[in-house]
C-alpha cells in the first residue's frame, strides 16, 4: 500500500513537473511572439526620417516606440525586440532612418543612437516594470522615458565624438546631436504619457 502511494505521488510530481514545463514553455513562446511584433513595428515607422539642416543625425519615431515598447514589453522582453530590430538592420534590411541598413549605418553618426535603444527601453522598462494606470504610474512613466532619454543621448553624443567625428569639439557634437532633438523627444514624452493608461489598460 505503502509502495503504490509513494508511485502515485512520484506520478503526480511528474505531471506536475511536465505541465509546469510545459506552460513555461508556452510562455516563452507567447514572450517572444510579443517582441517579435514590436521588432516589426520598428521596421515599419522608424525608417521615416526628418532631417535637420546642420545634423546628420535625423528626427524619427524610434524613441517614442521605445517609451511604448518600455510600458508593454518591460526592460528585458524590450530589450530582445530592439535587439531583433537592430540585427534586421545589421543585416541589411533597410529599416533604419531613411530605410538604409548595414554595418555603415551603426558605424555612421546615428549609430549610437540606435544601440542607444537598448539602454533606453531598459532602464524606461524599469520604472514601468509594475504597471499602474493612477498618477504614481504617469510619473514613474516620465521620470523613466527622461531617464532613458538622457542616456540616450550620452550614448549617441560619445559615438558621435569619438567613433564617427573626431575632429569635431564636443560643443559642437552637442549642437548637431542633442540641441535639434530636445524639442521633438519633449512632444514625443508628453504624448506618450498622454497615452499611458490607454496603454496599461490595453495591457492588462
Amino acid at each position: 500500500m505503502e509502495k503504490s502511494c509513494e508511485k502515485l505521488e512520484m506520478g503526480t510530481r511528474k505531471n506536475d513537473r511536465q505541465q509546469r514545463s510545459g506552460k513555461n514553455r508556452g510562455d516563452t513562446i507567447v514572450e517572444l511572439t510579443k517582441a517579435a511584433l514590436f521588432s516589426a513595428l520598428f521596421c515599419v515607422f522608424a525608417p521615416h526620417t526628418i532631417y535637420v539642416p546642420f545634423s546628420p543625425v535625423g528626427i524619427t519615431l524610434g524613441s517614442f516606440l521605445v517609451y511604448i515598447t518600455a510600458v508593454l514589453l518591460g526592460p528585458v522582453r524590450g530589450a530582445v525586440g530592439i535587439a531583433l530590430y537592430l540585427l534586421l538592420g545589421f543585416f541589411g534590411l533597410p529599416v533604419f532612418s531613411g530605410y538604409t541598413a548595414g554595418v555603415g549605418v551603426l558605424m555612421g553618426p546615428s549609430g549610437g543612437f540606435l544601440l542607444g535603444f537598448l539602454p533606453c527601453v531598459w532602464v524606461t522598462g524599469l520604472f514601468v516594470r509594475r504597471r499602474r494606470a493612477g498618477s504614481r504610474g504617469i510619473l514613474l512613466f516620465v521620470t523613466g522615458m527622461v531617464t532613458g532619454t538622457l542616456l540616450l543621448y550620452g550614448i549617441g553624443v560619445l559615438w558621435f565624438y569619438f567613433v564617427y567625428a573626431k575632429s569635431t569639439t564636443f560643443g559642437e557634437v552637442l549642437v548637431t546631436c542633442v540641441v535639434p532633438f530636445l524639442l521633438p523627444d519633449a512632444i514625443k514624452i508628453i504624448l506618450a504619457s498622454v497615452l499611458y493608461k490607454p496603454i496599461v489598460r490595453l495591457a492588462a
